[in-house]
């Protein structure tokens, strides 16, 4: 079973255990990590233990030394400035879209009502992965708040606190309190996540992630496996 956690300074204070993995992940992969972990954890016997944030912020942690045994993160680039094991694997795609509070009670309908002098837009930071490609949308976009990952955008959203917000097409499948702002196809700029062993008990968790079982429970979670389009 994953258990999501917030990195606090108690996991410091676990050291290594063969029956367990500490998995740093990125913050959008919230929704379909467990269903991986138990997967995972049925044909092994080894539990995982979630850590969720966004990319950058994981990977300052990591240099700090804090104890994880996988990064999965949506920059691969951030992988350069840590020691890994093996080879990483890039496991699945993910895409952006427009989304609004169930209900779309601002009437957004197009890309232009973005720029709207009326409209509350939430976007990610620019240092994080979904808002360095929201910055390559080529929307003109008016934003009033930039957040610190994709989940805080998806959480203003689903509370009403923003009329417009641009999130990954999962996390509008995953959750009933937001929808898209009109119909938009699957198109980049496009998200490649991508798997690292920080120890080397951890390769095997590696190279579940590109199972059948593990690709099918990321399609089914909105996920693209293919290569990005």
């Amino acid at each position: 079973m994953v258990v999501a956690a917030l990195l606090l300074p108690l996991l410091a204070c676990t050291g290594p255990d063969s029956d367990s993995l500490t998995v740093f992940a990125a913050s959008s992969l919230t929704d379909v990590l467990p269903a991986l972990a138990d997967a995972y954890e049925a044909e092994t016997g080894i539990a995982v233990t979630a850590v969720y944030g966004g990319s950058n912020h994981l990977t300052g942690q990591l240099r700090d030394g804090a104890p994880a045994d996988v990064f999965l993160t949506a920059d691969a680039r951030l992988l350069g400035r840590l020691e890994t094991r093996g080879e990483t694997v890039d496991f699945a795609t993910n895409h952006l879209v427009v989304a609004v509070p169930a209900g779309n009670p601002a009437a957004v309908t197009g890309a232009s009502d973005l720029a709207r002098a009326d409209m509350r837009v939430v976007v990610c930071a620019e240092t994080v992965p979904c808002g360095a490609a929201t910055a390559r949308m080529g929307i003109v976009i008016e934003a009033d708040s930039r957040e610190i990952s994709v989940r805080a955008v998806l959480s203003r959203l689903a509370l009403g606190e923003a009329d417009a917000g641009v999130v990954y097409a999962t996390d509008v499948a995953a959750e009933p309190g937001v929808e898209l702002a009109w119909p938009q196809p699957e198109a980049c700029p496009c998200v490649v996540y991508a798997a690292a062993a920080i120890t080397d008990r951890a390769r095997s968790f590696i190279g579940f992630l590109t199972s059948p079982t593990a690709q099918e429970t990321l399609a089914l979670h909105g996920f693209s496996i293919g290569a990005p389009g």
